[in-house]
């Protein structure tokens, strides 16, 4: 049986039951609103570097009141608030997969929740000697935000004259709805120097179409490299080092 119709039975169910606590003249007492509520999920962010669809495993905490009795409903999985793919969960058990498809769905940030609810509390009912079923409807707003990145991949070659040393880099990213690298103009890209067992930043840029130049002064060999952080929709990367 659907949910729409389990629930119109269910209700259907408490009601006669309500109507038959207002004649003999006794208001039922008020049970849990949100018999069932989530209190937060897991799921994992993943780099792509092809077009296979995924499935994601998603889990939930939950917590329950004393007069919890059973649940259902479903969560969605959204990005950019389109809906992605919607999950199911019975009863205390929040556990599912999605299914991602990068090349469709796009790369960046994906949102677990809000969850839909139907949540039954049952307790007795001592002035009447019965049990007693309320029935609860509700929309938990919990969520969480996981990243489906590109697998990225830089270089960076060097070139002295005299004391100028000039530094090409160039970065690529997996775009899955392309089917292949492309050029990552790429933000916060550091060009770095080696200094004793550490790296120290040259200078912070910006590529511009998947390349970025830096021209330093050094009479000195010494090994420079690219260091690109993690973005919402790219993986980091660093480049190979060179001596120059």
């Amino acid at each position: 049986m659907k949910v729409s119709a389990i629930r119109r039975v269910h209700n259907a169910a408490v009601g006669l039951v309500i109507t038959g606590a207002l004649a003999l003249g006794a208001m039922p007492a008020q049970a849990s609103e949100r018999p069932i509520d989530i209190t937060g999920y897991s799921v994992s962010s993943f780099t792509v570097d092809d077009t296979n669809c995924r499935n994601v495993t998603v889990k939930a905490s939950t917590k329950v009141k004393s007069d919890y009795e059973d649940a259902s409903g479903t969560v969605d999985v959204t990005r950019r608030g389109g809906i992605v793919d919607s999950l199911w969960f019975d009863n205390r058990k929040v556990s599912d997969r999605a299914f991602i498809c990068p090349s469709w769905d796009g790369l960046g940030a994906y949102k677990v929740g809000p969850a839909d609810i139907g949540a039954t509390s049952s307790y007795w009912r001592s002035d009447y000697d019965m049990m007693w079923s309320d029935y609860s409807d509700y929309t938990d707003r919990t969520s969480k935000t996981f990243y489906v990145r590109g697998k990225a991949k830089s270089s960076v070659a060097a070139t002295r004259r005299g004391s100028k040393v000039t530094l090409t880099a160039k970065a690529q990213v997996y775009a899955p709805d392309r089917y292949g690298y492309i050029k990552y103009n790429a933000k916060n890209a550091k060009f770095q120097v080696k200094s004793g067992t550490s790296w120290k930043t040259l200078k912070t840029v910006k590529l511009t179409k998947g390349t970025a130049k830096l021209t330093v002064t050094q009479s000195k060999k010494k090994t420079y490299r690219l260091s690109i952080p993690t973005a919402s929709w790219a993986a980091s990367t660093t480049s190979n080092s060179v001596a120059k």
